[in-house]
């Protein structure tokens, strides 16, 4: 294995809420490689994105608090940290794509601006000119065209496509050492986000960075990652390299996840068969069942499965690398 950049161990996150504390993310442990993608997948709610701003140190607090674990970057707890060092590797070491770029960018300020403000903070031996001339370095290396005259242009000027490459042009700025990129072609049409996705990959290879990918789109887990955690009611449910998880997936969630993947044939024939779905709502983070949280919505669930012994562990199966959180694993 490539040299690992992050290891997050044991998170523990929880809000204050009105009717008590929810614990968002419980026990989640995930690693980052140089140069490979991990994907985090899962439902709205699932936790993934709180899991990101953990590691960005980006939890409101309060209502937010990091109740346990630590992430571990090139060997140091970043937790333990003091902020003005957290804002030194925030968006200089470990950079952030967000989920909707019209409202990540300023609209008073040109994207030329946004991207110098980036260098102007973390890389502070640069000059005026230098920075200028990054900024249309960065511009021309998403791929917009005439980066000189679009520097100098205001988000709504752009399109959602454009927007979102400026969004990654400021991320990889300072040539960070991991990405974390959340839903990041969400609103984007599917032509766009192949070119998105594409470009991902291709600055990755130039840069050599981690990438954290998170999604609930399994189609776009197949094609960018080497790596998937699936997360379900704030825990990961199954870990493994990517091939595993789409050929030998043993947990009842994700082979759910699979199988409603619109598949080419499927579009085929005059008999057209409905795709399978995941019957029921993923439970209230404030009323968790006893045992097992997927329980209620699994086809395979059975009486230890709902029994008093608490949630199943996350434990191996066949190999190291392959994890599962299942009290009874399909075979």
């Amino acid at each position: 294995m490539s040299d690992k950049i992050l290891e997050v161990k044991d998170l523990k996150v929880e809000f204050k809420t009105d009717n008590g504390i929810v614990t968002a993310v419980n026990g989640v442990n995930i690693e980052v490689y140089k140069g490979k993608t991990l994907g985090i997948v899962g439902e709205s709610g699932s936790g993934k994105s709180v899991t990101a701003l953990s590691i960005m140190g980006l939890i409101p607090s309060p209502p937010g608090n990091v109740a346990g674990g630590e992430i571990i970057y090139r060997g140091k707890n970043v937790l333990d940290i003091p902020t003005d060092e957290m804002r030194t590797i925030r968006g200089n070491k470990i950079a952030m794509i967000f989920q909707e770029p019209m409202t990540s960018l300023n609209p008073v300020f040109t994207v030329g601006n946004q991207i110098e403000e980036v260098l102007a903070l973390h890389q502070k031996e640069l000059t005026k000119q230098d920075r200028k001339d990054k900024v249309i370095e960065m511009l021309s290396l998403v791929g917009i065209p005439s980066p000189e005259k679009r520097a100098n242009e205001y988000p709504h000027q752009l399109s959602g496509g454009m927007r979102q490459r400026v969004m990654i042009a400021i991320s990889l700025a300072c040539r960070p050492d991991i990405l974390i990129a959340d839903e990041p072609t969400t609103a984007l049409d599917v032509t766009i986000q192949a070119q998105i996705l594409e470009l991902m990959k291709k600055l990755q290879e130039e840069i050599g960075m981690g990438i954290i990918f998170i999604t609930h789109d399994l189609g776009v887990v197949a094609e960018m990652c080497d790596d998937v955690a699936v997360m379900y009611c704030g825990q990961i449910v199954e870990r493994a390299d990517v091939k595993t998880l789409f050929n030998r997936s043993r947990h009842p969630y994700t082979k759910g996840l699979i199988e409603s993947i619109p598949s080419f044939d499927s579009t085929l024939g005059e008999t057209r068969e409905r795709l399978p779905t995941i019957e029921g709502m993923v439970p209230s983070l404030q009323n968790l069942p006893t045992g097992c949280n997927f329980q209620d919505r699994c086809d395979f669930a059975t009486d230890i499965c709902k029994g008093q012994n608490g949630d199943p562990l996350l434990e191996k199966y066949g190999s190291d690398e392959h994890m599962i959180r299942c009290f009874n694993p399909l075979s």
